[in-house]
């Protein structure tokens, strides 16, 4: 990546209020100003190589080089001047700072009272590792300064606290290290889909139970991670109720808390996003549009625009499959005919993962709305980036799909070397999955009978399974993208598939 993407990436994740505070600053500067049509362009084109010719045209190459290395430094200073106003952490630093030039010039006194306003701050916001460094800082002092009139039971005292504040980082410090290595194992597991892939996890879960238990620092800090691990792990091993029930508790955690919500609130929109997936996985759809409405008040706040883009993709996608599930696939169409200038034009600042869903969800509602050419045109953005997106789990799934618009558009020349493709890459995980061996025996008997009582015999073999793999927990997480069972029967009964999605739904 060259400088000037690097340039255009970093303007793309201004917030309004970091362009707004950008243009005050570069406004109040005097002479030529290259930069700023510089940035101008950045911010509205869509194409680097556009900007840089236009540039080029303008200015010249010589001048090029130049402004992009200043303007970068000068945003790169403006957010750093910005953080300083609006981020507690900076306030804290900026008066650790001042009771540093304070005891230089022998004002102690002076100097601990900044110290004091900067403790006082970082015990109400939990700014744990900042709080430690002030009470070594405030002892060090005194004690330069022959204890001034302490006496021993106020320097114990501030030891004692010290020391209290010693154990709690290092708990929270052993939450965060249990957390992200549940991450990292679910990550590299692709998904939990069976009891010995759950017992994995039981090293992580009892060590974190065990923390739990002999930890006397329930604060803010611990309880999050607390009941972020608990919720993340019930949800990749199939315990949905279990992980709503704690996502919940971690919203009410921070509503009580609302001052120590991150800016942007990271954590709370992860916890919105893990509700939203606990819920679609576990087919409790009703109660989905109330955390859209969260969602929506998210994505109206003014906050970083990559922090703004995940709010937007989350927002569609929920909605989306919300409306699939009732069958209401003409206004699923029109949420993506809307989202298509919010969201495509910056798929790239997406994750990899979140790109395959995202195009994902527009096969899925193509395909629903019978626009099958569509469908198709954009399961090929999909196999073309096979490379990038493989080593998701919702590839599969995207290959799954691939077959079945086959189907639909009575395109059975490769159906069986697809399959058999699959086959070896399922083989390879020595894994058993039912929905997509069910798929595999209901496409390798297409096209479909015309006879009714041929399909009414295909489907009472198949009924059976479809049941086990709707009472198989693990499986819920494939289904959670597509109904792949109301799919097979809508063929097979010849009953639209929006009206057998309607009547399970009720």
């Amino acid at each position: 990546m060259n400088r000037l993407e690097q340039l255009s990436q970093l303007i793309n994740t201004l917030s309004k209020a970091e362009k707004r505070y950008f243009k005050l600053m570069s406004n109040l500067q005097k002479g030529k100003k290259e930069y700023l049509y510089l940035y101008d362009k950045l911010e509205i084109s869509h194409s680097v190589d556009d900007v840089y010719k236009s540039f080029c045209r303008k200015y010249g190459k010589r001048s090029l080089e130049t402004s992009v290395r200043y303007l970068y430094d000068q945003l790169l200073d403006c957010l750093v001047c910005l953080d300083k106003k609006m981020d507690i952490q900076g306030e804290i630093f900026h008066l650790i700072s001042q009771s540093s030039s304070l005891y230089e010039r022998k004002f102690v006194k002076e100097a601990l009272q900044k110290l004091s306003k900067a403790k006082q701050l970082a015990q109400d916001f939990e700014q744990d590792i900042l709080l430690l460094l002030i009470r070594r800082t405030e002892i060090v002092y005194i004690m330069e300064n022959d204890f001034m009139h302490f006496s021993e039971r106020e320097l114990v005292s501030k030891h004692t606290k010290l020391n209290e504040c010693l154990k709690y980082t290092r708990s929270t410090n052993m939450h965060v290290s249990l957390f992200s290595t549940l991450n990292y194992r679910l990550y590299n597991l692709d998904q939990v889909r069976s009891d010995k892939q759950k017992e994995a996890m039981n090293d992580l879960v009892l060590s974190e139970l065990n923390l739990m238990s002999n930890n006397n620092y329930h604060r803010f800090e611990s309880m999050k991670l607390h009941l972020l691990f608990q919720a993340s792990y019930y949800l990749h091993t199939g315990s949905y109720k279990s992980a709503i029930r704690y996502y919940t508790e971690l919203l009410d955690l921070f509503d009580e808390y609302g001052h120590l919500k991150r800016n942007p609130p990271i954590y709370y929109f992860s916890t919105i996003e893990g509700i939203i997936n606990s819920l679609l996985t576990a087919g409790i759809y009703h109660e989905i549009p109330l955390f859209v409405e969260k969602l929506k008040h998210l994505a109206n706040g003014d906050y970083p625009e990559d922090f703004l883009l995940k709010v937007r993709f989350l927002l569609f996608v929920s909605q989306a499959e919300y409306y699939i599930r009732f069958g209401r696939f003409e206004e699923a169409l029109q949420l993506a005919a809307e989202y298509e200038e919010i969201l495509h034009k910056k798929m790239k600042s997406l994750n990899l993962e979140n790109q395959l869903r995202l195009n994902l969800s527009n096969v899925i509602i193509f395909l629903c709305n019978n626009e099958l050419k569509k469908a198709r045109r954009n399961m090929r953005r999909i196999m073309q980036e096979g490379k990038l997106f493989q080593t998701y789990p919702l590839y599969r799934t995207a290959r799954l799909l691939s077959l079945i618009i086959d189907v639909e558009l009575h395109d059975y020349d490769l159906l069986e070397n697809e399959i058999r493709s699959i086959k070896r890459a399922i083989r390879s995980e020595s894994q058993d999955y039912m929905t997509e061996k069910l798929i595999f025996k209901f496409i390798l008997q297409c096209p479909i009978p015309k006879y009714e009582k041929l399909r009414v015999k295909i489907w009472e073999k198949l009924e059976k399974e479809i049941l086990q793999i709707h009472r198989n927990k693990y499986e819920r997480q494939i289904l959670k993208i597509f109904d792949f069972p109301a799919w097979i029967e809508s063929k097979l009964t010849l009953r639209p598939f929006r009206e057998v999605l309607q009547k399970k739904e009720g």
